[in-house]
């Protein structure tokens, strides 16, 4: 009786999970369809995520990563503060629709405790951004930071900006982000 032995990390069976979400929305993963996607056991996959809650979450943070942390953490030293909070948010709203459209088919069939920690782990995901947007206000070397106001400095730029721009994309309402990004760098760039 012959007996094959699949070597399968969790990086593939991430892999395996990302395929599934992205073809049918992230409520139809499952452990078992995993294990059958990659053609391992069900025990496989417990060997690496403790729950199905636990893969959902990661597949999640995944896909996040994936969509537009990785490419907005490869940072220049002189980055333009303005340019890359205009190219986030285009990034985020193509990603937004996206993981709307394909991932969230069916979302309301998942239970409440994956839904909490997955937006728990976005959540980290977003405060990973906030850091990087402070990395660019920090390193852009067109912002005169000695002229800002007491209290404006990169913490409160960057969660002022990462704040509206998830606002916008969760009211689905991004006719004030010209305006928005205007005002931002009249007030960063601007020389009187």
């Amino acid at each position: 009786m012959g007996f094959m032995v699949a070597t399968t990390s969790r990086e593939e069976l991430l892999e395996g999970a990302y395929r599934i979400a992205e073809a049918h929305g992230i409520a139809a993963l499952s452990v078992r369809g995993l294990a059958t996607e990659c053609s391992v056991s069900v025990g496989t996959v417990y060997n690496y995520f403790g729950s199905k809650k636990d893969l959902v979450v990661d597949t999640v943070e995944l896909f996040f990563r994936r969509a537009f942390f990785e490419e907005f953490c490869r940072l220049g030293s002189e980055v333009d503060f303005g340019k890359y909070c205009r190219n986030l948010f285009s990034s985020m709203e193509t990603v937004l629709d996206r993981f709307r459209s394909n991932w969230l088919k069916g979302v309301g069939a998942l239970p409440e405790a994956e839904l909490v920690a997955a937006r728990a782990r976005e959540a980290a995901q977003f405060k990973h951004a906030l850091h990087g947007l402070q990395r660019v206000f920090e390193n852009d070397p067109r912002i005169d930071r000695a002229s800002l106001p007491e209290g404006v400095d990169s913490l409160s730029v960057s969660t002022l900006v990462l704040n509206n721009l998830l606002n916008c994309l969760r009211t689905s309402n991004a006719t004030s982000i010209p305006a928005f990004f205007w005002m931002l760098e009249q007030a960063l760039y601007h020389k009187a």
